[in-house]
């Protein structure tokens, strides 16, 4: 199949499954120059990726059993993927290939160059990632890709094709196109090196229709002086920098033109110059200008310490690059300013936290008035306490703080926090504003929902939730937990509460409630693990009502969803059923314990499950923690069960799902001390903990940290899914 060449019209021949015939006329240099990349074609023998028929192996493209005929995939090959079912494909030696056609006829699935692989492809065929249907490939830090031909990304209508670069070089020595027959390209350059030969102005042009590439932490070099239609694609948004909010610059050096983006202007806590408050006949109208950075509008009552903004509800109109806010006339009392906050219309680039918010305390004003999720027995003492990490509560005031029986080596009473109390929930958004975290979803249990009291409290934990949010621009959404609930009223309990909290608390009318493809987020946790009693039929039954009452519905889900195996059940009803969600996020705590486990689990789980949700149109939420610990909780839990290692454990995962391709990613949990997975402020050494019981400080493994080293370290990871830092193996900040 000769390639399309650029500024002339095309033949393009298909043989077999894939061919067709055009001949349009083209000049007779080209025309010789396609007719011998024919000839070279047709020399090629096809190989399909299958690694189906090999399950035993380790996704490698160097093993034969991964092909079909038996043969690892050389330069005498055309080598298409288009297997939806296959694992993904990952080089980490030395490789070659005729022709790559990825995504030809069938989605292809991954495609993973990793540090020390090298992939070359032929010099007289072009090569393509996602010729007509869907492909990923992502080049990691240490590996490469050279193309000796034209480079498809995202080829014919219907293709979507990915590129994604975390560091390596990725060369092509032919034309370089990005949905160039009618397709979608995206390549996205969060480091390493895009090095082109060729490059397209127009007819059809190098970037088409809504395909884009997106420059983070690295750098695109294209040969000749390219500036003007450079210039062109940035002004129409077809070259964007770290996802949009960054800036795009490009200048020639005489021999290339190089590409690389730095980010915008930091978010601030005031926006001077940004906000006008004019009066418009009779209504006070606040107004500011769209940018790639998103901003909040805030109130306060006074400019006298203490100052507290609170987010303004009422609804933005946006029209002509600009927003608008209609106001109140008894507004005029009030202050304004602009605020740096989360985007709440997408999940996209977001290190989501889920939030407990289940402790509380006698005194807290309650009217369950107990302790909850701190001790058995409402008795506070040591050998009753169910929780491994202690919180760290020096910034807390003396009225979010409750005595225990237990004390502190200088005799004082040991005191905990209560989520009842807004002023602590509040201050537990405040931490993340101030470590840039996106926001939380705030875990709603059903076997919460039955008595009264504690009902009441989960109740008001949710507005001081919402409260948090708004005040310090994060986002939220709601999690379901099913777990613990029986089975005969469970959908009815599940949609009863959601009208209650919608109808009632109103939580999809904050301006902070998380949406997703244009739709309030709702998550379910729980359903198909092994032990319930659900059917795929109330799954069913429960996505098919939020679908209908306009959400985006994402399953927390078992670790093995796609094979039905270890913690999953086993009815096959229940594969369809875990595919109908709009987001899946199966549950990983507890499943690995250390580097090279999480380095397996990347391979077996992740990029799979990566794949079958891309191939199905789903949105992917793996789930990372900090380490694990529940020797208080439970009567056989380990302490220090899974180390931490000073953030190491952390940062590996946050690393194989980003370098994976995953473009969200949920961390378990803000809160949880009780298994030890709390990522927010904790005692960082045995002198903050009380002197009685067995509590884990965070120097347990050696490690001098301070007790915010995790919301920092959350922080980065944040960064690096956003594209903002590269994508690295090593953790980019230093303790404490």
């Amino acid at each position: 199949m000769g390639a399309p060449f650029p500024g002339a019209l095309r033949v393009v021949l298909k043989i077999g499954n894939m061919m067709t015939l055009r001949i349009e006329s083209l000049p007779l240099a080209a025309a010789l120059f396609l007719c011998a990349a024919m000839v070279a074609e047709a020399q090629l023998t096809t190989t399909v990726w299958n690694p189906a028929a090999n399950p035993s192996g380790n996704g490698l493209w160097s093993e034969s059993a991964n092909w079909t005929g038996g043969q690892v995939a050389n330069s005498t090959n055309k080598v298409v993927f288009n297997v939806s079912s296959a694992r993904a494909c990952v080089v980490n030696s030395a490789v070659t290939a005729g022709q790559v056609a990825a995504g030809d006829n069938g989605p292809g699935g991954l495609l993973i160059v990793t540090n020390g692989g090298s992939l070359a492809a032929s010099t007289t065929d072009w090569s393509a990632i996602g010729y007509n249907n869907t492909v990923q490939m992502i080049v990691e830090s240490g590996g490469s890709a050279s193309f000796g031909n034209h480079l498809w990304i995202g080829f014919d209508p219907g293709s979507d094709g990915t590129l994604i670069l975390n560091g390596g070089t990725v060369t092509v020595a032919g034309m370089f196109g990005l949905g160039w027959n009618g397709g979608k390209g995206t390549v996205q350059v969060r480091g390493g090196t895009l090095s082109l030969s060729q490059w397209s102005a127009n007819n059809p042009g190098s970037i088409v229709g809504a395909s884009v590439l997106d420059i983070g932490a690295g750098t695109v070099v294209i040969s000749g002086n390219r500036v003007s239609s450079v210039s062109n694609y940035i002004s129409s948004g077809k070259i964007t920098g770290y996802g949009g909010t960054g800036i795009v610059s490009n200048f020639y050096n005489g021999a290339s033109t190089i590409l690389s983006a730095t980010l915008g202007e930091p978010p601030v806590t005031n926006v001077v110059g940004l906000l006008s408050i004019n009066l418009v006949n009779t209504n006070l109208v606040a107004s500011w200008p769209t940018s790639a950075v998103y901003y909040v509008l805030k109130s306060a009552t006074n400019l006298a310490d203490p100052i507290v903004w609170r987010t303004v509800t009422n609804s933005v109109a946006t029209s002509n690059g600009t927003n608008r806010v209609l106001l109140n006339m008894s507004d005029l009392r009030l202050f304004f300013q602009l605020a740096s906050g989360v985007d709440a219309s997408t999940m996209n680039r977001k290190l989501l936290m889920g939030y407990q918010g289940w402790h509380s305390a006698p005194g807290d004003g309650s009217a369950q008035n107990s302790w909850v999720h701190w001790f058995r027995y409402n008795t506070p003492i040591a050998a009753n306490a169910t929780y491994d990490f202690w919180p760290d509560t020096s910034e807390l005031d003396t009225d979010e703080l409750f005595s225990t029986s237990m004390t502190y080596a200088n005799g004082s009473p040991a005191k905990l926090y209560s989520a009842y109390k807004q002023k602590t929930v509040v201050r537990h958004f405040q931490w993340m504003q101030e470590n840039n975290l996106d926001g939380v979803f705030f875990q709603r249990f059903l076997s919460d929902l039955n008595g009264a009291n504690i009902s009441a409290l989960r109740n008001q934990v949710a507005t001081n939730v919402r409260v948090g949010a708004e005040t310090y621009g994060r986002v939220f959404a709601i999690m379901y937990d099913i777990s613990g609930y029986s089975t005969n009223t469970l959908v009815s309990k599940l949609t009863n509460d959601w009208l209650y909290l919608v109808n009632t608390q109103r939580v999809t009318n904050s301006p902070a409630y998380l949406h997703h493809n244009g739709k309030p987020v709702v998550a379910i946790w729980g359903f198909g693990f092994n032990g319930r009693h659900d059917t795929p039929q109330h799954a069913q039954q429960a996505i098919d009502w939020f679908k209908a009452a306009g959400c985006t519905v994402m399953g927390g889900l078992p670790t093995h969803w796609r094979t039905l195996t270890g913690d999953a059940q086993t009815n096959p009803a229940w594969s369809n059923v875990f595919r109908y969600f709009d987001v899946i996020s199966p549950w990983s705590v507890g499943r690995y314990g250390n580097i090279p486990e999480v380095d397996n689990f990347r391979v077996n789980q992740i990029v799979p499950d990566l794949a079958d949700c891309s191939s199905h149109g789903i949105d992917y939420l793996p789930v990372i923690f900090p380490g694990f610990s529940w020797a208080n909780l439970q009567n056989n839990g380990q302490y220090n069960q899974i180390p931490r290692s000073g953030g190491t454990f952390y940062w590996r995962q946050a690393y194989n799902a980003i370098r994976s391709g995953c473009t969200m990613v949920y961390g378990a949990m803000f809160d949880e001390v009780d298994e030890g997975t709390a990522m927010y402020k904790l005692a960082p050494t045995a002198a903050q903990l009380p002197v009685q019981g067995t509590f884990v400080p965070l120097n347990v493994d050696g490690y001098n940290l301070g007790s915010d080293w995790y919301l920092r370290l959350a922080d980065q990871a944040g960064k690096m899914l956003r594209g903002e830092i590269p994508v690295t193996s090593t953790i980019p900040i230093t303790p404490p």
